[in-house]
């Protein structure tokens, strides 16, 4: 019994972060994905191992159908939330953890993640499996028990909901997309108006979860004027937000605001997403944030002390 259990121990820890990675893309939370990885251990664990054929597709199917269940239960209390509801950003740290590592094997950019949310459960299921896991579509009808066709259909039609509501059919390219963020922040520090403008397309789509600024397509003078107003007192760093160049506003050592966008074909900015809020930004001040670097010099400015105090006193 304590070697299966050191077995199936040793079986989860391999499939952890993947695990974690499919229910973060799924439910738009580091803490609702990890009570999901948790509860598909508690009941993998409690499973009879000689009745499981692949623990890796059985776990990938009991953490999908738990994420589902919970899905649903968060989507009517997100609709009621004041300001919208918007997924909590990833913040790539400067170690990398297994975590971080799984979901750059999976990127999905914070666009679609928002864009996502419009989904049904089972169609995000379907479509994360799909375009993000690589799942074929005999795979996703056996964790959604339904037909392959059943599962190509539900892609299909997430695929065309997405792409109406403004998400490139191409994935942007990761070093132009880098280019216009750099830009973005050169001139938010020089509070350049003019130069902000000329990086928006005409209309551009502007959302946030500031009370202050609703779901809207804005003109290219309206988001540059938003800019302007949210960057003054603020540093700018550019990080990693979702496998994707963003723009960390800091005040105080701490992130105020994470600056998300798309671009066009021609590389101007088409949609534009500020999160604000502070449960969304503590985890990824935690990465990032003044006490993180704090956390990291600490173990180097012990041993300096350390090899400091270490040297003889000069005669």
């Amino acid at each position: 019994m304590e070697q299966m259990d050191r077995e199936k121990s040793a079986d989860f820890e391999s499939m952890r972060a993947r695990l974690f990675a499919l229910a973060y893309r799924m439910l738009g939370s580091r803490a609702e994905a990890e009570d999901v990885v948790q509860d598909a251990w508690l009941k993998y664990h409690a499973a009879d191992a000689s009745e499981l054929r692949s623990s890796a597709a059985w776990l990938t199917t009991i953490t999908t159908r738990l994420a589902i269940d919970r899905l649903r239960h968060l989507q009517i209390e997100r609709t009621t939330r004041a300001g919208g509801w918007m997924p909590e950003p990833w913040i790539e740290g400067l170690a990398p953890s297994p975590e971080d590592l799984a979901l750059q094997a999976v990127q999905m950019s914070y666009g679609v993640m928002l864009l996502l949310e419009r989904l049904k459960p089972e169609e995000r299921a379907a479509f994360v499996l799909h375009e993000a896991f690589d799942c074929d579509y005999a795979e996703i009808a056996k964790i959604l028990a339904k037909s392959p066709a059943n599962c190509r259909q539900m892609v299909h039609r997430a695929k065309e909901r997405l792409q109406r509501e403004g998400v490139p059919a191409k994935r942007a390219d990761p070093a132009a997309h880098a280019r216009i963020v750099e830009r973005l922040r050169a001139a938010m520090e020089a509070q350049d108006r003019v130069g902000l403008v000329r990086l928006f397309c005409d209309v551009p789509s502007v959302i946030s979860d500031a009370p202050e600024t609703v779901d809207a397509v804005a003109t290219a003078e309206q988001a540059a004027t938003t800019l302007s107003m949210r960057g003054r007192g603020d540093e700018m760093e550019t990080v990693t937000m979702n496998g994707m160049r963003a723009v960390a506003l800091m005040r105080d050592g701490d992130i105020d605001a994470l600056l998300d966008i798309s671009i066009g074909e021609d590389e101007r900015i088409v949609a534009l997403r500020i999160v604000t809020g502070a449960i969304r930004l503590a985890p990824a001040t935690r990465v990032f944030g003044r006490a993180a670097v704090l956390q990291l010099l600490r173990p180097v400015s012990s041993q300096a002390c350390i090899s400091y105090d270490a040297r003889p006193l000069p005669s």
